[in-house]
C-alpha cells in the first residue's frame, strides 16, 4: 500500500492512515524508505507486535468488539471528510477489520490486490478465507490483472476495476531506484541464497515446520543461506528448540527482518530464493530469480512456469529444485510501465464523486 500512500499524498488528498496493530516492528523504517509524511493512527496500542495464536485471538476481538459497539469512536476526525471512502489491502485480519470498519461507519471500501485465489480454504490458511469474506464486505475491487476480475464474476454488486498489475509493482519500482548504501544489511559478494518462511501453515504445525528447517539444512550443507526471520517465526523457531540447529550449521545465517529496499537488494544478488510469501513470489517474478515456493498452492500466477515452482513441502522438489538453478540465467525482466497506484488513485478521484455505478476505467 505505500505507493498508493504516496499517490494519495502527492496529489494532497484528506488521508487518515489507520494501523490496526497487527505488525508494528519496522513500521517506522517503512515510512522512511516511501518517505510516507502521515501519522499513523492506531487502533490497537499494545507496544508488543501480535505474535502468538492467543495474542491474536485476543487482538481480533478486542478489534472486533470496538468496530461492532463503538465504530465512529475509532476515527477521530474522519466526520471531517466528504464522500469518504476506505482502502483495504491483501488477506490480513487487518484487512477484514478495514472493511468491517468501513460498513459499519457507512462509507464505501476498496479492496486492493482483490480476486487473487488459491481456491484451497487450508491453503494459505487463513488467508483464502480472509479473502472471500472481504470480496462481500467491499463495494470496489482493484483487482491485480484479468485473471484475478474474472475469479469475482459471481461478486455481482462487486465493482471490478483492472490495475493490470499489483501495487507491488510500483513498491519494486522505488526500492530498485533507491541507491543501496546500508553497511548494516550488507549484500554478500560471494554466492548466498534467501530464505523466508513466515505462514502460519508452515510455522504452526510443528512436523511440518520441522520438515522444513530439516530441508533447509540440507540445502545449507552446499549452498550458504541467508535466513530472514519474521518475528513469529523468530519465536517458534525458539519455543520449538529448531534454532539451536540453525544457528550451529555454518552455512546459515540468521537476519531479523529487515526494511523493504534493503530486503530487495539482498534478492537481487541472490542466485535463489526459499520462500513462501505470495508477495516474494510476485516480486521474484519480475527479478526472474530461481523461487522455490515452499507451499503446496499458490493464490497468485506471477512466475509459475518459468522462475517460481510451487514445492508442496517436498524435499525431492527441492533437490531438484537446487540442480536446476545452476541452469538459470538471473537476468532481471523488463517491469511494466504502468502504474497501478496511479491507476487505483484516478478511479477513486472518479468514485468519489460518481457513485453511480459501474465505474468506468480512468486511463492513467
Amino acid at each position: 500500500m505505500a505507493p498508493v500512500i504516496r499517490e494519495i499524498e502527492y496529489r494532497n488528498w484528506p488521508l487518515v492512515l489507520i494501523h490496526t496493530g497487527q505488525h508494528k516492528e519496522g513500521i517506522e523504517e517503512l515510512k522512511s524508505d516511501f518517505q510516507i509524511k502521515t501519522d499513523w493512527q492506531w487502533l490497537y496500542s499494545k507496544d508488543q507486535e501480535v505474535k502468538t495464536i492467543s495474542h491474536a485471538f485476543k487482538w481480533l476481538l478486542s478489534l472486533i468488539s470496538a468496530i461492532i459497539l463503538k465504530p465512529n469512536s475509532l476515527l477521530a476526525g474522519l466526520n471531517s471528510f466528504e464522500n469518504n471512502i476506505i482502502l483495504v489491502h491483501g488477506d490480513t485480519f487487518s484487512t477484514i477489520l478495514g472493511a468491517l470498519l468501513g460498513k459499519r461507519i457507512g462509507i464505501k471500501v476498496a479492496h486492493v490486490e482483490s480476486g487473487l485465489r488459491s481456491f484451497n480454504f487450508l491453503n494459505p490458511f487463513p488467508e483464502e478465507i480472509n479473502r472471500i469474506i472481504t470480496f462481500y464486505l467491499a463495494d470496489i475491487a482493484f483487482c491485480p490483472g484479468q485473471w484475478a476480475v474474472n475469479n469475482l464474476n459471481k461478486y455481482k454488486k462487486l465493482i471490478k476495476i483492472d490495475t493490470e498489475n499489483n501495487t507491488l509493482l510500483d513498491s519494486l519500482k522505488i526500492a530498485l531506484d533507491f541507491p543501496y548504501r546500508n553497511n548494516n544489511y550488507p549484500v554478500p559478494t560471494a554466492n548466498y541464497g534467501v530464505v523466508s518462511i513466515h505462514r502460519f501453515e508452515n510455522i504452526f504445525y510443528s512436523t511440518r515446520f520441522k520438515s522444513i528447517i530439516d530441508q533447509l539444512i540440507e540445502v545449507a550443507d552446499k549452498h550458504h543461506l541467508i535466513f530472514v526471520l519474521h518475528p513469529t517465526t523468530h519465536k517458534r523457531l525458539i519455543r520449538s528448540g529448531l534454532i539451536e540447529n540453525l544457528n550451529q550449521h555454518p552455512g546459515i545465517e540468521l537476519r531479523e527482518r529487515t526494511g523493504y529496499i534493503n530486503f530487495i537488494h539482498l534478492l537481487v544478488k541472490s542466485q535463489f530464493v526459499i520462500t513462501d510469501g505470495g508477495s516474494n513470489q510476485e516480486e521474484l517474478s519480475y527479478l526472474n530469480i530461481p523461487t522455490f515456493l515452499m507451499r503446496k498452492t499458490t493464490e497468485r500466477q506471477e512466475g509459475l512456469g518459468s522462475n517460481v515452482q510451487i514445492g508442496n513441502i517436498s524435499a525431492d522438489n527441492l533437490r531438484k529444485f537446487i540442480r536446476e538453478t545452476k541452469t538459470h540465467s538471473n537476468k532481471q525482466l523488463s517491469l511494466p510501465i504502468n502504474s497501478p497506484s496511479r491507476i487505483i488513485c484516478n478511479e477513486i478521484a472518479f468514485a468519489t464523486t460518481n457513485f453511480n455505478y459501474p465505474l468506468k476505467h480512468i486511463d492513467p
